[in-house]
């Protein structure tokens, strides 16, 4: 399968919440996945089945592929073993775009954006972009390499490499949230409108309503003619 971009998630809702106007900008024009480390049953809201179904309603809205994998909620690990079954992911869908969880938080504890599973995902996804790109290695599939990887989830006190305005999305992005009904009960019931409050934060930024951040740890290869959409 070759896939354009592969969204890395490390819970049910992780895509959608962190990064859901991008991904739904992206998801409409390009061939789509959204694969999902864990099936969230460490969370306080929600089954296991219940989170699937959400998922799946979520990715089925937003036009995109989604793919369920069998790690644990509250154990995503950064081992070898782990990045090896991640890069037989990238292996499968061959694509030229990852986006996965910022790899480094130091928030408190109180910071949902700094669970340790994200934390581990997105270093995950550095060695299982390096492992899929080796012809020799024991990884089922062909070798890939994927073009760059993209950070969502980037912590505040960073300063984004760049970010995407989701103001003309924000309509489908609520309808998007919407999908996720068992996790809208987060935060005392104001989920959205804390989400709604780091787009609009991010949208300061850059002079826009509402915004997405990301950090590329790559260098950006942009022609002459692109340098003035910078």
């Amino acid at each position: 399968m070759n896939y354009d971009i592969l969204f890395f998630s490390a819970h049910p809702d992780d895509a959608e919440f962190g990064t859901g106007g991008t991904l739904l900008k992206l998801s409409r024009k390009y061939k789509t996945v959204n694969v999902v480390l864990t099936h969230g049953e460490a969370g306080t809201f929600g089954s296991p089945k219940v989170r699937e179904r959400e998922a799946t309603a979520a990715a089925r809205f937003a036009g995109a592929s989604i793919e369920f994998l069998d790690f644990k909620d509250n154990h995503v690990e950064d081992t070898v073993e782990n990045a090896l079954k991640l890069a037989a992911v990238i292996r499968k869908y061959k694509p030229r775009m990852i986006f996965a969880p910022y790899h480094t938080n130091n928030s408190t504890h109180y910071d949902g954006v700094a669970h340790p599973d994200h934390i581990a995902l997105g270093r995950l996804a550095v060695k299982a972009a390096r492992f899929a790109k080796f012809r020799n290695a024991k990884i089922r599939g062909e070798a890939h390499q994927a073009q760059k990887i993209i950070y969502y989830m980037v912590p505040r006190y960073f300063k984004p490499s760049f970010i995407v305005d989701v103001s003309d999305a924000i309509d489908d992005l609520r309808k998007l949230w919407q999908c996720h009904k068992s996790q809208l009960k987060i935060a005392d019931g104001r989920i959205v409108e804390r989400l709604l409050e780091t787009r609009a934060y991010t949208g300061r930024l850059s002079g826009v309503k509402y915004a997405e951040a990301f950090i590329i740890e790559e260098p950006l290869n942009i022609d002459i003619e692109g340098i003035m959409d910078i």
